[in-house]
């Protein structure tokens, strides 16, 4: 069962608001209390026919954060909803107004009442707000809002809440691209469950006030904003549901789970106010709750989106059913696994002009325990990034590599420390076992780039029905655009199989067989990296690695040859040669963003270009049906999972759209005698990541990893990551024997393509054609 959390939940009297309340409900979570944030109010001599005990102002605040149309009314949801009801006054203005938000200037040893009034912006009025309520309501642990489609919003609550401990709950995130994935899903749902949301405010998308006082959850409503919306040539889900400003509601009455009265505005209790520029609201003077007349029919509980898209849903219905043993052309032979003490020459650093790779460790002090050694590897990382003159803030993505995942817990505190503004590195976490190297507990490996970059961030920390949310000091894809080059790479942190709603693994219980056990939570690991992907318009990945562990958490008869076939034939299936639909979905824009901040989001959007199919065939080129894919064997993952999705770099192209930028080719070589296989992808105008997949063979001896390089005609300069099979210690301790090129050495247990093949080693190259 998951928990049971005692929620605060926001709200502005809008649709969103009371819709995600609803949610919270409906994932067995408890409303304790209501917070809402009001403008500043006039003096009582200037106010006229007022809602009783409520002073009011006669234009609309226009907030970058807060709706404050119909405030009036917000006293009386206290007893309509029978949930206590806090409330107060906005201080301050949008100082801040990029998408992240980071309450830096602050000083650290403030508290929270003293940082919110050292800071002026309006997102700080929440602080005292919400600590009020919490001194309240002690057992109070968690904070909804209605955030959609507005990263703007969903940042700052996101701050506040994790700030004092709340866990931040935003089920409509990304509603609307969610299963069934239609334009007016959202407002369909509302209507089904009786919500009765009135349009107060109409400013843009062909809204006049012939709209006002409308049931937007109604059908006739739904088809009229449709209609109107694309007279004016709108689009996208955001429009339809007022995301970008084009209308506001207010909520009178709902189902009788959360509604035990309504709220009723007699005819004629209201006036038109109008702004200028097609912008005009209603002002609400006389309104009450009243007990609600007996229900004619039962009303639906609220949809919970499927968890599994169709897509996805497809390739597990295969995958259930899939046999690998027919993807062997011969039977592999388990290598019975043990491993010498052995040391690694791991080399500091490797890379370019734009971009760094660096390898940490501590010194391997046997009597060290795991937070002094982490806390020697920060000391060691601060060091080099002073003397380097680069900030934390740089580095793009991180793999943790731990001798035992009981050590993360204290490994995550201090390395959690480096980083104090938004969007943190993106991160892989694997435990390595007794296969890692003698002394060493922890290997840090880091990708870190040039300040000049251009780049992005995608770090949602709300439960929704999307995607994972980051748990720890990690972000789920940092994006950056080298010098050299149009084209944007994405990083994508490592993906479980989290149920996103829940943060539970799935399943809670094992399915009938391992098999699909197994088949789950690869095709829901895999969806999340999809789903990621897609919000960075990432259309190709240079390869990917799926992490097994040694010892799932189910007991599993299916072997790790089994399970890396049945990882590899998902990657495969998880990208077709054609699409199902010939018609290009577009992307959903942060339209709140676009509104308050155009200048900002019109060249840092995430949004700012149609969505890319993965794959996107028409940017691509070469002879692969799908990027390279190798599956490794390790101890254990994170949650004990029994998979985890790792894509090395994603390829977001030039977001300018301009034709012919951002494009791939991808292409192939080897050599069958000495067993091994480089794949190439060249990213735009040069760049290339090349992929070295050194086989095992049967008939002959394994060649030294640098001297498999070398016959590849490459060179080992430019290593950001290699996974070595150290299982097989006479043979493993050759491969690495002498090399000085271990930049991102990742020790397997093993190390397996999508045939059930054994690999000795895979290297992975990040470099210029220059």
């Amino acid at each position: 069962m998951a928990e049971s959390l005692q929620v605060i939940a926001l709200i502005s009297g809008g649709k969103d608001s009371f819709f995600s309340i609803l949610h919270c409900m409906r994932n067995g979570h408890k409303v304790v209390a209501l917070a809402n944030l009001y403008p500043e109010v006039v003096p009582p001599q200037e106010r006229a026919g007022a809602v009783e005990g409520i002073k009011e102002i006669e234009q609309d605040l226009n907030s970058f954060m807060y709706q404050t149309v119909g405030h009036t009314v917000i006293p009386l949801y206290e007893k309509a909803l029978g949930i206590p009801l806090y409330r107060q006054q906005i201080t301050g203005s949008a100082v801040q107004t990029h998408t992240s938000y980071t309450h830096a200037h602050i000083s650290e040893k403030s508290s929270p009442e003293v940082g919110d009034k050292a800071s002026e912006d309006e997102t700080e009025s929440l602080v005292p707000l919400l600590m009020r309520v919490m001194r309240e309501h002690p057992s109070a642990n968690a904070l909804c809002t209605g955030a959609i489609l507005s990263t703007y919003q969903r940042t700052r609550v996101e701050s506040v809440a994790l700030r004092l401990g709340l866990t931040p709950l935003s089920y409509l995130w990304k509603y609307p691209l969610l299963p069934p994935a239609t334009q007016m899903s959202l407002l369909e749902d509302m209507r089904a469950v009786g919500m009765d949301a009135r349009i107060v405010k109409v400013a843009s998308g062909g809204l006049d006030e012939s709209f006002l006082w409308e049931n937007v959850a109604s059908e006739t409503a739904m088809r009229r904003i449709e209609r109107a919306m694309g007279r004016f040539g709108v689009d996208g889900d955001g429009a339809v549901l007022g995301e970008g400003g084009e209308f506001e509601t207010l909520v009178i009455d709902g189902p009788r789970c959360l509604f035990k009265e309504r709220i009723e505005v007699p005819d004629g209790s209201w006036r038109v106010v109008r702004e200028g520029g097609g912008s005009a609201w209603l002002r609400v003077f006389d309104a009450r709750s009243v007990v609600k007349a007996p229900e004619s029919a039962t009303q639906e509980d609220c949809r919970i989106p499927g968890l599994f898209e169709q897509r996805f849903e497809g390739i597990l219905d295969v995958l259930q059913k899939y046999n690998p043993h027919d993807e062997r052309e011969e039977e592999n032979t388990e290598v019975v696994w043990s491993v010498l003490p052995y040391s690694l020459p791991l080399v500091p650093e490797s890379g370019q002009e734009d971009v760094l790779y660096w390898t940490i460790t501590a010194k391997g002090n046997i009597d060290q325990g795991i937070s002094d050694e982490a806390e020697e590897i920060m000391a060691g990382l601060r060091h080099r990034l002073s003397h380097a003159s680069i900030e934390a803030r740089e580095i793009i993505s991180a793999t943790i590599v731990l001798r035992s995942m009981q050590d993360f817990r204290a490994v995550n505190q201090v390395y959690g420390a480096l980083f104090t503004h938004p969007n943190p590195p993106s991160r892989v976490t694997i435990s390595c076992g007794p296969a890692m190297p003698t002394g060493i507990n922890i290997i840090l490996h880091l990708k870190i780039g040039n300040a000049a970059l251009s780049r992005r961030g995608l770090h949602v920390q709300s439960r929704s029905y999307w995607a994972p949310a980051n748990i720890g000091p990690y972000s789920q894809a940092i994006s950056i655009c080298q010098s050299r080059n149009t084209s944007w790479t994405v990083h994508i942190a490592g993906q479980i199989p989290l149920i996103p709603s829940t943060m539970q693994l799935l399943p809670s219980s094992p399915p009938s067989s391992p098999q699909d056990t197994f088949a789950l939570q690869s095709i829901l690991a895999l969806q999340h990296l999809f789903r990621i992907a897609e919000e960075t318009n990432v259309y190709w990945f240079t390869s990917a690695v799926a992490y097994l562990p040694h010892t799932p958490l189910f007991p599993s008869s299916l072997t790790i040859s089994s399970r890396a076939i049945i990882a590899g034939h998902a990657w495969s299936l998880a990208h077709p040669f054609s699409s199902d639909s010939d018609e290009e979905e577009d992307s959903v824009p942060d339209l709140w963003e676009a509104k308050h901040h155009h200048h900002f989001s019109s060249h840092h959007s995430t949004h700012a270009s149609k969505k890319r199919e993965i794959p996107d065939r028409e940017r691509i080129s070469g002879s692969l049906s799908a990027p390279p894919f190798f599956a490794v064997e390790v101890h254990e993952l994170p949650r004990s999972a029994s998979v985890e999705w790792h894509a090395h770099i994603g390829v977001a192209g030039d977001l300018s759209g301009e034709e012919g930028s951002g494009r791939v080719h991808v292409s192939m070589r080897e050599k069958a005698d000495d067993g091994w296989k480089v794949y190439d992808c060249r990213i735009g105008e040069g760049r290339v990541v090349s992929i070295f997949m050194l086989f095992y063979l049967h008939n002959s001896g394994i060649l030294r990893l640098g001297d498999g390089v070398r016959q590849a005609g490459m060179e080992m300069q430019g290593v950001c990551a290699c996974y070595v099979d150290v299982s097989d210690t006479d043979s493993g301790k050759r491969i690495w024997e002498g090399e000085a090129g271990m930049v991102g050495m990742v020790p397997s247990r093993s190390i397996w393509d999508q045939e059930g093949r054994r690999i000795a080693a895979v290297v992975i190259f990040d470099r210029d054609s220059m």
